[in-house]
């Protein structure tokens, strides 16, 4: 008997075609799942950056809003010195030679 006989007498050649597949299935099943862990890695590493990065954006923009805050309350203060009505009398009285009128010379219209 050849050698190609014998394979075939002891089904030999037939385990070894169904050997071959599955070992090859294996293997790309094993390629498949460590592309996969691998891709879940760099995903990870990838979404980290990103928060870090928002983050970092997050307190500056925060820093920013509590300083025109800070801001803002300066120029309401600002604004309500400006508006004392004494500092308004003051000004009339001296740039527009305003004055207060007496008893007197006030009129009441009644309807």
């Amino acid at each position: 008997m050849n050698a190609a006989a014998r394979l075939v007498h002891q089904h030999a050649l037939t385990r070894h075609f169904f050997l071959t597949p599955l070992l090859s299935r294996r293997q790309i099943a094993i390629v498949i799942l460590a592309l996969t862990v691998l891709l879940s890695a760099m995903s990870i590493i990838y979404v980290t950056h990103v928060t870090r990065i928002l983050h970092a954006a997050y307190q500056h923009n925060r820093m920013e809003q509590d300083h025109l805050q800070v801001q803002r309350g300066q120029l309401l203060l600002e604004r309500s010195t400006w508006m004392m009505q004494a500092r308004i009398q003051q000004i009339a009285e001296n740039q527009l030679g305003m004055v207060v009128p007496d008893h007197k010379s006030v009129v009441i219209i009644h309807e």
